[in-house]
């Protein structure tokens, strides 16, 4: 768990992040999605320290991959919630739907392009 430069934020292993308060929290996949949530439920959203906030924002904006729980990690594409992880997309893909999860493009353009920017990575 790292601090995100938010109030009560925190970004998770699994790259998500989450808004503790008191004995409870609220998980989202981006940070936009957890502002959001915050809002709904009446709670304060602040920024402590500028520089760390920025960051986290710009790191959540690179980690939008266009599929449903879809991360990446360092060399590695991980599903959110599971052990699944590969180097390949492709790969993630098969082992997803083995698994009987959801896989789904969120960004068709998005999804599209990192696809092709993975398939680029084998062929050489």
């Amino acid at each position: 768990m790292r601090f995100s430069g938010f109030m009560n934020v925190y970004q998770l292993d699994d790259m998500s992040w989450q808004y503790q308060f008191g004995e409870k929290s609220l998980e989202a996949n981006t940070l936009k999605e957890l502002e959001v949530l915050v809002s709904l439920y009446g709670l304060k959203w602040r920024v402590l320290d500028e520089s760390l906030a920025q960051e986290s924002l710009e790191a959540d904006k690179n980690n939008i991959t266009g599929f449903l729980n879809v991360y990446k990690k360092g060399d590695y594409w991980h599903y959110r919630g599971s052990e699944l992880k590969s180097h390949s997309l492709e790969v993630l893909k098969k082992n997803v739907l083995k698994e009987d999860l959801e896989w789904r493009e969120t960004d068709t353009d998005l999804a599209y392009k990192n696809m092709k920017l993975d398939s680029r990575r084998f062929k050489k």
